[in-house]
Parts: structure tokens; C-alpha cells; sequence
């Protein structure tokens, strides 16, 4: 599961990650994307967490800001960045530029980026940066693999096509339910109950294939 979530293989697109606070889905990015780092032995590959509310860490280093990020990539495999509270949407788009400027000087550099609280920065009201666009039509073919973390599903016309997964822990309110069958074909219905029986459980929608799985909660 985690190469299909997180792996820049040139293939599969952006994943998001949706959940309410407090429903599994930072314990899960934390272990599954540490023991993905454990795994992963490719010596051009990064991992780039951005955290707006500075609260993650991950494979034991310390949160870094974005002046630093390009320093700390030449040696470390991952970093997690915690912009600036004032300038949040300048420096995630600043993280997006140096990932593309990275691959071009070095064609087989290849990143996953994770960008926490998504809903900031995409949404049906607010049209997305150059940036994010460019990460979302291009990141793919230039090796950058964007995961979106979310307290709801992202609704953004440059987003919907470039989804090819949506882990799910908490269901959106229903006001989402008809959005999320009808822009990514996912129909959340079957599994409100599943979800609200078990804490931290969360369902895999494959967008591609229109398949989904329900799991228990990751230990």
C-alpha cells in the first residue's frame, strides 16, 4: 500500500489524505511515512513534510524552516518544514518551486511532498497558486508525488484531475457525500457505519479504478 500512496514512479498521481482532527490520520502519515523512509534506498528520492501548524516530526529530526530546506536536502532523506505563520502561502510555494528546480538539475531527483492542512491552500472558493497547479499537472512526469492532507475532501478543479487516491478516516459531513461521488466517483455511503463502529479505521478509494477497501486501524 505504501508505494501505491506514496511512491513518485512517474504513474500514479496525487494522494489526499482526509480526516477530522483527532481521527487517526497523523499517526498514520507519521508511521506509514517512516517506515516508507526505512524502505525506500533510493539515494535521489526525498521526502518534504510541510507543516503549517508545527506539530509533526518525523524519522527523529528536527522541523526545519523553508531558508534551510535546500541545505538539509543535500544530506538528510527527509525534512519537515515548518513555515512561517505570516508567510505560509509564499513558503509552501517556495518548497513547490525548489522541488521542480532540484529535478531540473539533477534528472533523477524525485520527491514526495506532503503538504498538512490543504484545505488552506485548495479549495471550490479559491483558485490555486502557479505553483500548485504546476504540481498537480506536471508533478507527476517530473517525479514529484504530492500528498494533500486534509480536514475534508479538497474540492479544486486543478486538484480532481490529478487524484488517483483518497484515504479516508473520518467521512466528509453529508454535505460532501454527493461532491465526492460526483467530481472523484468515490460513493461514500456504504461505509459511514463501517468508519463510526471503529475508531482510527479509515477506507483506500483508488480513483483510477473506482475501488475502494476498508481497514482497520494501522498499529
Amino acid at each position: 500500500m505504501l508505494k501505491k500512496l506514496y511512491q513518485p514512479d512517474g504513474k500514479r498521481l496525487t494522494t489526499m489524505v482526509v480526516g477530522r482532527p483527532g481521527s487517526g490520520k497523523s499517526f498514520f502519515l507519521k508511521n506509514t511515512l517512516e517506515e516508507f523512509v526505512k524502505t525506500n534506498h533510493n539515494p535521489d528520492w526525498r521526502l518534504v513534510y510541510v507543516c503549517p501548524k508545527w506539530e509533526m516530526s518525523l524519522c527523529g529530526e528536527k522541523p526545519i524552516t523553508v531558508d534551510d530546506l535546500e541545505k538539509h536536502l543535500t544530506k538528510n532523506q527527509s525534512a519537515v518544514v515548518y513555515p512561517a505563520i505570516n508567510w505560509i502561502d509564499e513558503e509552501v510555494d517556495y518548497v513547490i518551486d525548489l522541488l521542480f528546480a532540484i529535478k531540473e538539475s539533477n534528472p533523477d531527483f524525485s520527491a514526495t511532498l506532503v503538504i498538512d492542512d490543504a484545505q488552506t491552500f485548495l479549495s471550490s472558493r479559491k483558485a490555486a497558486s502557479t505553483q500548485f497547479r504546476r504540481l498537480a499537472l506536471t508533478g507527476r512526469s517530473k517525479g514529484v508525488r504530492a500528498i494533500f492532507v486534509s480536514h475534508q475532501m479538497v474540492f479544486n478543479k486543478d486538484l480532481e484531475g490529478s487524484t488517483s487516491y483518497i484515504v479516508n478516516f473520518s467521512l466528509p459531513v453529508k454535505l460532501y457525500h454527493k461532491d465526492a461521488m460526483t467530481r472523484y466517483g468515490f460513493d461514500v455511503e456504504p461505509y459511514i457505519e463501517p468508519l463510526a463502529q471503529t475508531d482510527y479505521s479509515f477506507v483506500t478509494f483508488d480513483v483510477t479504478k473506482s475501488t475502494a477497501r476498508l481497514y482497520e486501524p494501522i498499529s
